[in-house]
C-alpha cells in the first residue's frame, strides 16, 4: 500500500497518489451508507464511527491504516475534487422503464427490434448523461463480444480484439470521452481497435467532433488500443465518390470495415443549427460551392434528419437529393442490416443536442417507426425526448 507524502510543505490534493485518492472516495461512500443507517435506526446520543460524520471517519481511517496523520477531515473534500479531475467519479443516471415501455408500445417495437433505454434525466445536463449511459452500455457490449470471440479461439490463443466504429459529432465525442475513462480503470478490458466511420468535422475550430481527433482520449488506457483512421474530406461530389474511395487513406478503412463489431453513432435534425450535415451544406453555400436553396429543397423532399451525414425522410433513406455526399463506411441500409445481424451492434445516441439542449424527437421518430430506418440494436435517449415522442400533437 502506498504511503506517498506531499511533495512540499504546502499540501495540494494533486500531490497524492491514485490509489490513496481512490481509496478515500471508496471509503467515504461506504461511510455515508453507515452514517445514514445509524441515524435512521438509532436514537442514542453516544458517538460512534458511523455517527461521527463520513469525513471525520475517513480521516481516522487514514490515520490508522495509512499512517497519514496530516490528512484531516477538512482535507478529505479536496481529495474528492482531485478524484473528479482525474476521472474517478463517474455517475450513471437511472433508467426510466415506464417511459421506455410506452415508447415501445406506441411504435410497435418488439424485443427483436432492439434494446431501448430511456435515461431518467431532463434539462441542460441530459445530453451528457445520455452519452454517459451509452458509453457504459458499450462497455457491456465490449465484454459480450470479447467473450463470444474468445470462446471460438483455440486454447492458448491471444485474446481477440473488439472493433469499435466511432461516428462523428459532439455526442459521439462525449461517448468516446466517457468510454476512455471507463477503459482506463478496467484492467481486464480486451484489446480494442477503433475505426473512424467518417472524416467527421470540417470547421477548423471544431476538430473535437472528428473521430480521428477524439481517439486520442484512449492514449493513456491500460488496455491495448489500436486505430484505423479515415483520412478524407467530409463530403465529395457524388460523381467522384467511387473513385475517391480508392485513395490510399480511404481504401484500407473500407477494406477493414467488416471487422467492426460495434458501431457508435448519433443523429441530427435537418433544421437544427448544430447538425453537422446541415452546417456543412450551409458552409458550402456560403462559399458559393452549392446552391443556397439546397437545404430548403432537401427539406421539401422530406429530409427530417441524418445519421453519419446520410439524410433520411419518414419514408426511408434520401438518395440523389444533394449533389455532394458524405464519405462514410456504412450507408443507412447497411446499418439496418448490422443492427439486425445478431452478432454486430449499432448503438444510437439519441439525446438532445449536447451544445444547446434542443431535443431531436422529430428526427428520431422515423428511426423508431420505419423498419427500413431501424438502424440501431441499442438506442439510448432521455426522458424529455421520450415524453415528446409520446405527445400525439407532435
Amino acid at each position: 500500500m502506498s504511503t506517498k507524502k506531499p511533495k512540499s510543505n504546502r499540501w495540494h490534493p494533486s500531490d497524492e497518489s491514485d490509489d490513496l485518492i481512490f481509496a478515500v472516495c471508496d471509503r467515504f461512500f461506504k461511510q455515508l451508507g453507515k452514517t445514514y443507517q445509524s441515524v435512521a435506526t438509532h436514537s442514542d446520543d453516544g458517538e460512534s464511527e458511523e455517527k461521527r460524520g463520513a469525513a471525520a471517519a475517513v480521516a481516522a481511517w487514514l490515520k490508522e491504516e495509512w499512517g497519514r496523520t496530516d490528512l484531516t477531515r477538512e482535507k478529505v473534500y479536496p481529495l474528492f475534487w482531485e478524484a473528479s479531475r482525474r476521472g474517478f467519479l463517474l455517475l450513471q443516471a437511472p433508467p426510466e422503464k415506464q417511459l421506455a415501455d410506452r415508447v415501445r408500445e406506441k411504435f410497435g417495437l418488439q424485443p427483436h427490434n432492439g434494446q431501448l433505454t430511456v435515461v431518467n434525466v431532463r434539462g441542460e445536463s441530459a445530453a451528457l448523461h445520455v452519452t454517459s449511459r451509452a458509453a457504459d452500455l458499450i462497455v457491456d457490449l465490449i465484454e459480450r463480444v470479447s467473450r463470444e470471440k474468445n470462446a471460438k479461439l483455440p486454447k492458448g490463443s491471444p485474446p481477440a480484439s473488439v472493433h469499435l466504429g466511432m461516428g462523428a459529432g459532439f455526442a459521439a465525442m462525449l461517448v468516446a470521452k466517457r468510454l476512455a475513462q471507463k477503459v482506463n480503470t478496467d484492467g481486464d478490458c480486451p484489446p480494442l481497435v477503433l475505426h473512424s466511420l467518417t472524416g467527421g468535422g470540417f470547421l477548423v475550430n471544431e476538430p473535437q467532433k472528428s473521430p480521428t481527433t477524439y481517439m486520442s482520449y484512449f492514449d493513456q488506457t491500460v488496455a491495448k488500443v489500436s486505430y484505423v483512421a479515415l483520412f478524407t474530406e467530409t463530403v465529395v461530389d457524388n460523381s467522384d465518390y467511387e473513385r475517391h474511395k480508392m485513395n490510399p487513406g480511404i481504401r484500407l478503412p473500407f477494406e477493414r470495415r467488416d471487422e467492426i463489431d460495434i458501431v457508435v453513432t448519433s443523429l441530427a435534425a435537418a433544421d437544427h443549427e448544430h447538425g453537422l450535415l446541415g452546417s456543412y451544406l450551409s458552409h458550402l453555400a456560403e462559399q458559393k460551392l452549392l446552391d443556397k436553396n439546397l437545404r430548403q429543397e432537401m427539406r421539401d423532399a422530406g429530409w427530417v434528419g441524418d445519421v453519419q451525414f446520410r439524410p433520411y425522410s419518414a419514408d426511408g433513406p434520401l438518395e440523389n437529393v444533394c449533389p455532394v455526399r458524405a464519405v462514410t463506411l456504412f450507408e443507412l441500409d447497411e446499418l439496418v442490416k448490422l443492427a439486425k445481424s445478431g452478432n454486430k451492434y449499432v448503438v444510437l445516441v439519441a439525446g438532445p443536442c449536447g451544445e444547446c439542449g434542443t431535443p431531436k424527437a422529430q428526427a428520431l421518430k422515423p428511426l423508431l417507426a420505419n423498419d427500413k430506418l431501424r438502424l440501431w440494436s441499442h438506442l439510448v435517449t432521455d426522458a424529455g425526448t421520450a415524453t415528446e415522442l409520446l405527445d400525439n400533437n407532435q
